[in-house]
């Protein structure tokens, strides 16, 4: 019985952080903003633009929209070429 709790004491944390819900949804937020920039679109069209794509569930983002973006057009061009949504997400979920 002790070896099994120790186990789940030491899993609980992983399992928590799995279940971060934030990190997906501004993940697809960082994605939108990257495809924006790569097309050639100003960081307040592409704020503008995403920002009403925040529907439904997604609403609870809509605040995250601007920093986000703006963190994105702050990236070098080179960066654009990394998975910027996936890194961002992996990031997210280590906190």
């Amino acid at each position: 019985m002790r070896p099994m709790l120790i186990a789940a004491l030491c899993l609980l944390p992983v399992m928590a952080l799995a279940e971060n819900p934030m990190c997906a949804p501004t993940g697809e937020i960082v994605a939108l903003a990257v495809e924006a920039r790569k097309s050639g679109e100003e960081a307040p069209a592409a704020i503008t633009a995403i920002t009403a794509e925040m529907t439904g569930d997604m609403a609870l983002y809509a605040p995250a929209v601007q920093p986000l973006v703006d963190w994105v057009y702050s990236l070098d061009e080179a960066q654009l070429a990394e998975d910027v949504a996936g890194s961002y997400v992996t990031q997210c979920e280590a906190q």
